[in-house]
């Protein structure tokens, strides 16, 4: 403990200091033996100094090098799970409701396409191409929700497709969307934001091309088209993504201005 360490040390100093007044006072008023008494406060000195370094040592020591209880962590794999900043635990025992859908996975191969309106607060009106080449991509979800994360450019998005309460994600047009994660009704849910940027309400659309899932139940696979509109302005947000985890998948970038059609 670092406390009961340094508190030693300060009762030896304290010690040391009125050690040494009295051997003061003794050579100030001794009639004779002087030589003896300053050879005996010598030898205490000594003595002193020395367990006083040993004593200042090792409190430093506890001080800068304090000791720290660590518990079992396990290292990501690139298919472990990442939360959005940080990689995630795997599911314990004492959590059996855990799924694998909780847990973000690394893109195998996948890219994104922005399209912004002058005026769209999210893609700031530019349109943009997100690859593997240059960016990281995550997926997780269930039949009910899917999340994608991508990461590069020094930008950072998040996009979240839900589906109606009384649905599924499956190929086919969702419309009348709401913001994902407050839903009200039967509404589908959509929200795109990132780098800072986000909508307090939304609306727009969202065409899911193609979608996989393991026996597990969690996404593999994902080719969306989007639309979304901030604050339910006029102007969109328009995109794709395409994503798997899968190895040995494969869909050519599309180019910047390709047509968006639902």
């Amino acid at each position: 403990m670092i406390y009961p360490g340094a508190l030693l040390v300060g009762l030896w100093m304290v010690l040391l200091l009125l050690s040494a007044g009295a051997i003061g006072y003794a050579l100030a008023h001794a009639p004779a033996g002087r030589r003896i008494l300053v050879a005996a406060a010598c030898g205490f000195a000594i003595i002193f100094g020395a367990a006083g370094t040993v004593l200042t040592s090792a409190a430093y020591g506890r001080i800068t090098h304090p000791v720290v209880a660590t518990a079992n962590l396990v290292s990501p794999s690139p298919n472990q799970a990442l939360s959005p900043d940080q990689a995630s635990p795997p599911p314990t025992q004492s959590s059996p409701e855990a799924t694998a859908s909780q847990y973000a996975r690394y893109a195998t191969d996948a890219w994104l396409l922005f399209q912004s309106d002058a005026g769209d607060y999210i893609g700031a009106g530019k349109n943009e191409v997100w690859t593997l080449t240059e960016s990281n991509f995550t997926l997780r979800g269930d039949r009910r929700d899917v999340q994608a994360g991508v990461s590069g450019k020094r930008d950072y998005w998040s996009l979240e497709f839900r589906a109606p309460s009384n649905g599924a994600l499956q190929d086919g047009l969702f419309t009348n969307v709401e913001r994902a994660p407050f839903v009200t009704g039967k509404a589908p849910g959509l929200d795109i934001n990132g780098s800072g940027r986000g909508c307090n309400t939304l609306g727009g659309q969202f065409r899911v091309k193609s979608v996989r899932f393991a026996s597990t139940g969690e996404v593999t696979d994902l080719d969306v088209v989007f639309e979304q509109h901030c604050e339910l302005g006029p102007a969109a947000l328009r995109g794709e993504l395409w994503i798997t985890t899968q190895v040995g998948s494969h869909k050519a970038p599309p180019a910047l201005n390709a047509p968006i059609t639902f």
